[in-house]
Protein backbone atom coordinates (compact mmCIF):
# COMPACT_ATOMS: atom_id res chain seq x y z
CA UNK A 1 0.00 0.00 0.00
CA UNK A 2 1.28 3.36 -0.92
CA UNK A 3 1.04 5.50 2.20
CA UNK A 4 1.97 8.66 0.12
CA UNK A 5 -1.27 8.50 -1.79
CA UNK A 6 -3.55 8.54 1.01
CA UNK A 7 -5.21 11.59 2.78
CA UNK A 8 -4.13 11.71 6.36
CA UNK A 9 -7.34 10.99 7.51
CA UNK A 10 -7.09 7.65 5.15
CA UNK A 11 -3.64 7.23 6.46
CA UNK A 12 -5.28 7.09 10.41
CA UNK A 13 -7.69 4.38 9.81
CA UNK A 14 -5.51 2.11 7.67
CA UNK A 15 -3.34 2.19 10.98
CA UNK A 16 -6.09 1.78 13.55
CA UNK A 17 -7.36 -1.08 11.06
CA UNK A 18 -3.74 -2.09 11.29
CA UNK A 19 -4.03 -1.77 15.23
CA UNK A 20 -7.08 -3.87 15.53
CA UNK A 21 -5.43 -6.62 13.52
CA UNK A 22 -2.27 -6.70 15.72
CA UNK A 23 -4.77 -6.70 19.20
CA UNK A 24 -6.76 -10.04 17.64
CA UNK A 25 -3.73 -11.51 17.00
CA UNK A 26 -2.50 -10.93 20.25
CA UNK A 27 -5.84 -11.78 22.02
CA UNK A 28 -5.53 -15.04 20.22
CA UNK A 29 -2.33 -15.48 20.97
CA UNK A 30 -0.49 -16.20 17.12
CA UNK A 31 2.09 -14.26 15.73
CA UNK A 32 1.77 -12.90 12.16
CA UNK A 33 4.19 -15.57 10.99
CA UNK A 34 1.58 -17.97 11.86
CA UNK A 35 -1.14 -16.83 9.89
CA UNK A 36 -1.61 -17.01 6.32
CA UNK A 37 -1.66 -13.97 3.70
CA UNK A 38 -5.12 -15.15 2.90
CA UNK A 39 -6.21 -15.07 6.48
CA UNK A 40 -4.40 -11.62 7.23
CA UNK A 41 -6.35 -10.06 4.09
CA UNK A 42 -9.44 -11.22 5.60
CA UNK A 43 -8.84 -10.18 9.04
CA UNK A 44 -7.36 -6.98 7.71
CA UNK A 45 -10.56 -6.13 5.91
CA UNK A 46 -13.02 -6.99 8.61
CA UNK A 47 -10.77 -4.01 10.64
CA UNK A 48 -10.58 -1.78 8.65
CA UNK A 49 -14.75 -2.14 7.98
CA UNK A 50 -14.77 -2.03 11.83
CA UNK A 51 -12.96 0.59 11.84
CA UNK A 52 -14.53 2.89 9.00
CA UNK A 53 -18.02 2.70 10.84
CA UNK A 54 -16.59 4.07 14.08
CA UNK A 55 -14.82 6.59 11.62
Amino acid sequence: MNTQKLSPKEQEVVLAALHECYRRLKAADITPREISQDGFNLMFKSAYQGVTKKH
